[in-house]
């Protein structure tokens, strides 16, 4: 397949369907499944050291983060936010259900978990980094009417990376992509 990479538009502009490059939010949904792919470990570590899923000062400092690089790239500070935060849900979603399914016993617990702090926590922070670049360059696209169709194709090519246990997360993880 042919890869286009995405033409900057001024904001003003909302580009056609068919003016959507078909590789427009790949680059985005490989980093979404990545992210989604790591929250299994999150979930293993918190199940050993009994710590929430929800850590609301991390998830802030998450958001803060985002939105302070979305501005240096240029983007849309509040866009950019948005889908974070539907990364931090979808996290939650496959941490929980994880967490739920060890302790009832419905599947086998972990046996080791990697370090949040040394291990997980640098592999999302990469990701982040790399996030924000990748929706500055998608989000001329996200209001044109073929949005929904890109992001859907995207899905669809990144959909066999994802874990199992975090394939449902994704719809979350999508939600804000398109307006």
């Amino acid at each position: 397949p042919v890869t286009t990479t995405p033409t900057p538009l001024t904001p003003a502009t909302t580009p056609p369907a068919d003016a959507i490059p078909s590789a427009a939010f790949d680059p985005v949904l490989a980093l979404l499944v990545e992210r989604l792919n790591a929250a299994p470990d999150v979930a293993a570590s918190k199940y050993f050291s009994g710590q929430p899923v929800t850590d609301e000062a991390r998830e802030q400092a998450v958001l803060q983060a985002a939105g302070d690089a979305a501005t240096a790239a240029g983007a849309d500070p509040a866009y950019v936010r948005d889908v974070f935060a539907d990364q931090i849900a979808a996290s939650k979603a496959v941490q929980e259900a994880l967490l739920a399914a060890w302790r009832s016993g419905e599947t086998p617990p972990p046996t080791e978990a990697p370090d949040l702090a040394t291990q997980v926590r640098p592999v999302l922070d990469r990701i982040t980094t790399e996030l924000v670049p990748a929706l500055a360059a998608a989000e001329d696209y996200r209001a044109a009417d073929g949005c929904g169709t890109a992001v859907g194709a995207a899905v669809a090519t990144s959909s066999p990376q994802l874990a199992p246990s975090a394939s449902g997360a994704l719809a979350i993880a999508t939600a804000s992509l398109c307006d």
